[in-house]
């Protein structure tokens, strides 16, 4: 299999969760909102709204090719962020901690298949002119 197919076929394997966790946002934005550090205010509706944006939104231009490189860059930072925020497990203690330690490293291993895309991928829409 040469190595077009192989980005091709990872895209299509990284892409559902994040359009998974985009979608569940928006068909449950209240419950999303009132999970945040924010509650039910503007700044928690707004981080639910760019957290659909950047998960629908990249999940589309990912899949399709376009700007591979800026998506994966923007993943990176988002699930670097949401990381730190939600799954604190140096505030956690007991079964808790090592669920939060577990959900943080895996986290980061997305990180690292993301930062392979930034280092290795090109756009297939520009690749095709």
């Amino acid at each position: 299999m040469d190595t077009r197919t192989i980005m091709i076929i990872a895209r299509i394997l990284i892409t559902p969760l994040f359009l998974y966790s985009g979608t569940g946002k928006l068909f449950n934005f209240t419950d999303n909102v009132l999970k945040t550090p924010f509650g039910d205010s503007l700044i928690g509706r707004l981080m639910i709204i760019a957290a659909i944006i950047i998960e629908i939104g990249g999940s589309i231009a990912f899949i399709s090719g376009y700007k591979i490189k800026e998506t994966s860059l923007l993943w990176i930072l988002y699930v670097f962020l949401t990381s730190v925020m939600f799954h604190q497990f140096w505030a956690a203690s007991g079964a808790q901690q090592v669920s939060q330690i577990v959900q943080f490293t895996k986290n980061m291993s997305i990180c690292a298949g993301l930062l392979s895309f930034y280092l290795y991928s090109r756009d297939n829409l520009k690749d095709a002119k």
